[in-house]
C-alpha cells in the first residue's frame, strides 16, 4: 500500500511538478489536500441538537412574549417591527435546526442555502425595530434601506447557489451587522443603557462566534458556534422587548 507521502508524489508528478523533492512544497500540498473537517460524534450531534432545542423553544417563548406586550399597544408600526423581527428570528431558527439536525444523506443544498440566506433575514429582521422605533427619523430609515438591501441580495445569492462568493459570506454577515456604528450617535442618545448594552454585547458575540464557525476541527464545534448564536439572539431580544415592546406597552 502506498503511504500519504508518496501517494501525493504521484498526485504531484501526473500534473508535472517540477519540484517533488522539495519537502516545503510537498509540506504545503499535504496540508491543502487535508480535510478541513471530520465527522461529528454522536455526543457531538446530541449538544448541538440540544442547542437547537433549546433555540426554537425560547425563540417561540420570545414570540409569544413580544406579541402579548404589544397587543393593546396601539401603535402598528411598533407592531410590525418587532414581528418582522420575530418572524426572522424563527426563520433562522428553524432553518438551521432542519439542515444541522438532519441526517447527511437527508441533507440537501436547497436545505444549506435556506439556513445560510436566514442568517441575512435575521440580521435585518433585527434591525427593523431598533432602526425604525429606537433611531427613528432619516438615519434609521437609510440603515434599514442598506441593511435589508444588503440582505435580500445576500439571501438571494445563496439561494441562487453562486458558490464562488462562499468565502464572503461570513465577511458580509458581519459587516451588515456592524453598519449601525455609522449610526452610533443616534442609537446612544436614544436607546436605555440596557438596550445599548444588549445590542453591543450580541454583535461581539456573534462575531466572536465566527471563530468557532471557522475552526471545523474543534470538537463540538458546531454546537459552540451555535451556542454563541443563540446567547447573542438572547441578548437582541432583551433590546427589542425592552426598548421597543415594553415602551410600546407603556
Amino acid at each position: 500500500m502506498l503511504s500519504g507521502a508518496n501517494l501525493l508524489r504521484q498526485i504531484i508528478s501526473t500534473f508535472n511538478c517540477d519540484d517533488l523533492d522539495n519537502k516545503a512544497a510537498l509540506q504545503t500540498t499535504e496540508r491543502n489536500l487535508m480535510p478541513t473537517t471530520r465527522p461529528q460524534t454522536f455526543a457531538e450531534f446530541v449538544a448541538d441538537g440540544a442547542v437547537h432545542v433549546i433555540g426554537i423553544g425560547l425563540g417561540l417563548t420570545a414570540t409569544v412574549v413580544l406579541a402579548v406586550a404589544l397587543w393593546n399597544a396601539g401603535d402598528p408600526a411598533r407592531q410590525v417591527t418587532v414581528m418582522i423581527y420575530a418572524a426572522c428570528l424563527m426563520a433562522m431558527l428553524i432553518c438551521s435546526a432542519l439542515y444541522n439536525m438532519l441526517a447527511k444523506d437527508q441533507k440537501t443544498g436547497i436545505l444549506r442555502r435556506l439556513d445560510h440566506a436566514a442568517i441575512f433575514l435575521m440580521i435585518a429582521g433585527t434591525y427593523t425595530p431598533l432602526a425604525a422605533m429606537i433611531i427613528g427619523g432619516w438615519t434609521g430609515g437609510v440603515l434599514l434601506a442598506v441593511v435589508w438591501t444588503g440582505a435580500l441580495a445576500g439571501a438571494i445569492v445563496k439561494l441562487a447557489h453562486l458558490t464562488g462568493l462562499d468565502r464572503l459570506t461570513v465577511p458580509i454577515y458581519l459587516a451588515l451587522g456592524w453598519v449601525v456604528v455609522f449610526a452610533i450617535n443616534p442609537l446612544i442618545e436614544k436607546a436605555s443603557a440596557f438596550g445599548f448594552y444588549m445590542i453591543l454585547a450580541g454583535g461581539l458575540l456573534y462575531t466572536i462566534g465566527t471563530a468557532f464557525y471557522a475552526w471545523k476541527r474543534l470538537p463540538f464545534q458546531n454546537a459552540i458556534w451555535h451556542a454563541f448564536v443563540l446567547a447573542a439572539a438572547v441578548c437582541h431580544f432583551s433590546a427589542v422587548f425592552h426598548d421597543v415592546a415594553l415602551a410600546g406597552a407603556a
